[in-house]
């Protein structure tokens, strides 16, 4: 438990520094990133670090952590979505999103940015956004998002990681300078590593739905089958297998 601790702590100095190590054999990242895929460069910005896909016009993953004190934020909402400055070639525009039936959905959300004005400008980068039907992104995306939140305000930090599930056999594209793909589903893990740690994953379809939030959940171990991703790989191995192999209900209330 120690060691797990001092992990931890080390890992969130980590991301509160913005400091990042990329190894030749291992990368050594925040205890909220997954572990780099071959080829990924991740960028880091103050609320949130992201792996951008050039292929697919969007995120791979964005992850950040949230915690009580960053809740407490009052910046209001930006809606300024420009591309991302830190990565090139360019990521996709605002633009490639007008007309197009979809959402310029978040995947850090900007409710969990109003800690910081610079958060919240930069959480409407185009490196934090993919196109997400609205009956998804206003409904139960948005749902699932305040239910985070309300964990968050519960416990000391907790640990978020999102994106789309891309592959190349996605057809459906937008854009009128980028090809962005749509995506089909949409995940979210979460880890809280107060106590002995829980972790708790979500899969959603890009579509409304009135179904209750618990009707999505999976493990974080089912989800990196899924993906073919290794979420928190940075958690000592025994204690990442007791997070990523059950969901404990009673440590996530999901009543709603």
């Amino acid at each position: 438990m120690k060691t797990f601790l001092k992990l931890s702590a080390f890992c969130l100095l980590l991301a509160l520094s913005g400091f990042t190590f990329i190894g030749s054999q291992k990368s050594i990242l925040p205890l909220e990133c997954p572990e780099l895929l071959a080829g990924e460069t991740p960028t880091k910005h103050l609320g949130y670090i992201t792996s951008y896909n050039h292929t697919h016009e969007q995120a791979n993953w964005v992850a950040y952590t949230l915690s009580p004190q960053k809740l407490m934020g009052v910046v209001e909402r930006s809606n300024k979505f420009s591309p991302d400055p830190l990565i090139t070639p360019q990521t996709a525009n605002t633009h490639d999103y007008t007309k197009s039936g979809f959402d310029r959905g978040h995947l850090a959300p900007a409710a969990d940015m109003k800690y910081s004005e610079t958060a919240m400008r930069e959480c409407f980068y185009l490196s934090n956004i993919s196109p997400q039907a609205p009956k998804f992104n206003r409904g139960i995306w948005k749902k699932l998002e305040e239910k985070v939140r309300d964990w968050a305000s519960q416990t000391n930090q907790i640990f978020i990681v999102t994106g789309p599930i891309l592959n190349n056999r996605l057809v459906n594209k937008i854009g009128r300078e980028h090809q962005i793909t749509v995506p089909e589903y949409f995940f979210k893990a979460v880890v809280d590593t107060n106590k002995m740690g829980n972790g708790i994953a979500f899969v959603m379809k890009n579509q409304g739905s009135q179904l209750p939030l618990k009707t999505f959940v999976i493990t974080i171990d089912s989800l990196e089958r899924l993906t073919g991703r290794n979420f928190y790989s940075q958690i000592p191995q025994k204690k990442q297998d007791k997070i990523e192999k059950t969901v404990h209900f009673e440590h996530w209330d999901l009543n709603d």
